[in-house]
C-alpha cells in the first residue's frame, strides 16, 4: 500500500482525539508548567514508539496484556488525583516517566487503528504513519496541557475530581463491555 494522503488526515485525527483521551488529560491535571506537558507529550511518543513494533508484529496474540496494564495505569493516575483534591495536597508526576508507561502500556483504539495502518503497508511508510501520529499527539497534548491552566480556581477542584471519575468509569465500562 503506498503512501496515502487519506491515511495520513486519518493518522492526524486519531492523534488529535488521542491527546484528548481521558488518562492523558487526568495526567496533565497533575502537572504544573507547559514544559511538564510538553515533556509528557514526547515521552507518551516515546513509550508508543517502544511499543508500536512489537504491537505491530504481535497485533493479534498479546493483545489483552497490553490493554490491561494500560487500564491499571490510568486508574491509578484517576486515584491520585481524586486523592490529592479529597486531601487538599497538590501531587506532582514526573512528565518522563508517566509519559513512557502511558505511551507504552495504555492501548487506546487510536494506537491500535494506527499501529493496524502501520502494519498493512511497507515497514517504511508504516514508519511515517507512527511517527507522524507521535509528533502531532505531541503538539497537541501540550496545547491541552497549557488550556488547562486557563480554569479558574474555583472549578478546579471539581473539575479534577470529575475528570478522575470519568477515567475511572471509561476504564470500567471498557473492561465491562469486553473491549479487553
Amino acid at each position: 500500500m503506498p503512501l496515502s494522503f487519506l491515511i495520513i488526515g486519518l493518522v492526524i485525527t486519531l492523534a488529535l482525539t488521542h491527546s484528548l483521551e481521558p488518562d492523558h488529560i487526568v495526567t496533565m491535571r497533575i502537572m504544573n508548567n507547559p514544559k511538564d506537558y510538553l515533556a509528557f507529550g514526547a515521552s507518551h511518543g516515546v513509550g508508543f514508539a517502544i511499543i508500536a513494533i512489537p504491537l505491530i508484529l504481535l497485533f493479534n496474540q498479546f493483545q489483552f496484556y497490553g490493554i490491561l496494564a494500560g487500564d491499571v495505569i490510568a486508574i491509578i493516575f484517576a486515584i491520585i488525583l481524586i486523592y490529592g483534591e479529597v486531601v487538599g495536597k497538590e501531587f506532582e508526576i514526573s512528565p518522563k516517566g508517566s509519559g513512557i508507561l502511558q505511551g507504552a502500556f495504555a492501548i487506546t483504539p487510536s494506537k491500535v487503528v494506527v499501529a493496524v495502518l502501520a502494519s498493512e503497508t511497507t515497514l517504511p511508510i508504516g514508519i511515517v504513519y507512527v511517527a507522524l501520529f507521535i509528533l502531532v499527539s505531541t503538539i497537541a497534548m501540550f496545547i491541552v496541557g497549557v488550556s488547562l491552566h486557563y480554569v479558574t480556581e474555583k472549578l478546579e477542584r471539581v473539575i479534577n475530581i470529575g475528570i478522575a471519575l470519568v477515567t475511572i468509569a471509561y476504564v470500567i465500562y471498557t473492561v465491562i463491555n469486553g473491549e479487553l
